[in-house]
């Protein structure tokens, strides 16, 4: 008996040495697991290694994977957001500098235009105040330009009010021709005469070679008996010749009773005008 109780206090004795042991080993246990988490919380280089370890026997990411990760795809983006921003940054000056080079070659071009208008301002004044021989004399270019000008004014509003004043004179039947080869002369020698002020003016700005063209002063002008001639020989021919000459004439179909009619009009045209001739035109 007393063998066995010694047995049992012998297997009491390991069982509390063995039981003091493990609460030891729980104690070292967690003290340890403490210390790493500290370790882990405060040395970043400590946390990762664990979770390296973590991860290599478990096969899965940790979280602190996932947030380097996630670390590392945020500052790619902000790099390559850098990148952009420089790359735009970069074109922004590129097309400051190539407006102000637009922009400076606008006020150059500007300036050079400015120039330009005031040089042919000048270039214009000098031109007309520059003395030119006209009509014998010398007188300044501006001068010479406004004298013709004014001729030419004056003689074409009194052919016009002429004209005008005629038209019911042309209109009478019979006699309007008389009416009518007088305007026709007058109006070839105011055209004439308009055209002595033109070469005049010419031959002022041009003396070397001046215009000499005198086919409207060599033109005659028809007398009666010629007119009434062409209109007995042919009504329907002289009107066609008429309407080439201007617009606006209607196409009229001339019957024989009407060139009967001419033919009687010619009759008492040549009892009213014993002399066929007509007065020369008076020199405008």
């Amino acid at each position: 008996m007393s063998v066995l109780g010694g047995l049992r206090r012998t297997a009491g004795l390991i069982l509390r040495t063995l039981g003091g042991l493990w609460s030891f080993l729980m104690i070292l246990l967690m003290a340890g697991s403490l210390a790493l988490s500290v370790a882990m919380t405060m040395v970043p280089a400590i946390f990762v290694a664990v979770a390296g370890v973590v991860e290599s026997a478990t096969g899965l990411r940790s979280l602190s994977t996932r947030h380097t990760d996630d670390l590392a795809r945020l500052e790619r983006r902000a790099a390559a957001e850098s990148a952009g921003r420089r790359t735009a940054s970069a074109r922004a000056d590129d097309l400051a500098r190539d407006l102000g080079s637009a922009r400076a070659t606008e006020r150059r071009l500007a300036a050079e235009l400015a120039d330009s208008r005031a040089a042919r301002a000048r270039l214009a004044r000098e031109l007309a105040d520059n003395p030119v021989s006209y009509r014998g004399g010398r007188v300044a270019a501006r001068d010479a330009v406004k004298d013709t000008a004014t001729r030419v004014s004056r003689r074409t509003a009194f052919a016009t009010s002429r004209n005008l004043a005629s038209m019911a004179g042309e209109a009478l039947p019979v006699i309007g021709t008389g009416v009518i080869v007088a305007a026709t002369a007058w109006e070839l020698g105011d055209a004439c005469a308009m055209m002595g002020e033109m070469r005049a003016l010419d031959a002022a700005f041009n003396p070397d070679d001046p215009v000499t063209d005198d086919e409207i002063c060599g033109l005659e002008v028809p007398t009666r008996a010629d007119l009434w001639a062409g209109i007995k020989a042919s009504p329907a021919a002289a009107w066609e010749r008429a309407r080439g000459l201007y617009d606006g004439l209607p196409d009229v179909s001339i019957s024989a009773t009407y060139s009967h009619s001419v033919s009687y009009l010619a009759g008492l045209m040549d009892g009213a005008f014993s002399d066929d001739s007509d007065p020369p035109p008076v020199a405008p």
